[in-house]
């Protein structure tokens, strides 16, 4: 009798995660092939451990999979999107991106700790809404996603959710370095870029120290000095931007 009770209360309990689980789909408008890796995706070691089984995989090795698909996707989209920025700029964007504050805030968006499976000390301990769990989860939903429905559909899946990100974190100008900031200014004001030009090199080898002008519509607007080109070039934006700054945003 106690083992027809339990076959029945493990039957209705399948019935409720599969409901949950389609109610999931619906909002990610994804229609899984597999929802065992729908299902995996939302394990938390924590339910493995207190369920003491090996018929039950948690989600790791699907965050795992899904960090690596995250991190192409969102080089590739920078890579496109942001064509004259310089490899340390996308790289500070994509740090901030694929950050635990931003995929725990994307997670909450969706209400995927809502469908995480988790022992009962993890969430009484507050684990649903943990940052670091909502991040980790949503990344092994990406290694889920990617693996039923392959790149384009996970490229769509993950730009879907955190384009508006990506556009958000590239307006924190502290990100940027003062070349960007200014080029952008600059080709939006005036139709062109900035030119820089090395007026003078110093001091020996070891110790080389440049000088750099930077030109807009051919007239010099400031200058900046530094021990490599690219520092004095910085230096020489960082000038103008304060120039600018101080001028309520004129040149």
């Amino acid at each position: 009798m106690n083992h027809k009770k339990n076959e029945k209360a493990e039957s209705d309990s399948k019935k409720v995660r599969l409901k949950s689980l389609s109610i999931l789909q619906n909002k990610l408008q994804i229609k899984f092939k597999d929802k065992n890796l729908l299902n995996r995706a939302l394990i938390h070691r924590s339910y493995v451990n207190e369920a003491n089984t090996d018929k039950i995989k948690d989600n790791e090795r699907l965050e795992y999979l899904g960090d690596s698909v995250l991190g192409l996707i969102v080089n590739e989209y920078l890579f496109k999107r942001f064509e004259d920025y310089p490899e340390g700029d996308l790289a500070k964007i994509k740090s901030a991106v694929v950050s635990e504050a931003t995929l725990a805030k994307v997670a909450r968006e969706i209400h995927l700790g809502d469908y995480l499976l988790m022992g009962k000390g993890e969430e009484l301990s507050g684990g649903r809404d943990r940052s670091s769990i909502l991040a980790n989860s949503f990344e092994a939903l990406i290694g889920a996603v990617y693996l039923d429905q392959g790149l384009k559909e996970v490229r769509k899946f993950i730009l879907g959710l955190l384009k508006k990100d990506i556009e958000r974190i590239d307006q924190m100008t502290y990100l940027r370095d003062p070349k960007t900031t200014l080029q952008e200014y600059v080709q939006k004001k005036y139709k062109e870029r900035p030119i820089y030009e090395v007026v003078e090199e110093r001091g020996p080898d070891h110790k080389k120290e440049f000088v750099v002008r930077l030109l807009i519509k051919g007239t010099e607007m400031s200058r900046g000095t530094g021990s490599s080109k690219r520092k004095a070039e910085m230096l020489a934006a960082e000038q103008l931007l304060k120039k600018i700054e101080r001028n309520g945003g004129e040149l």
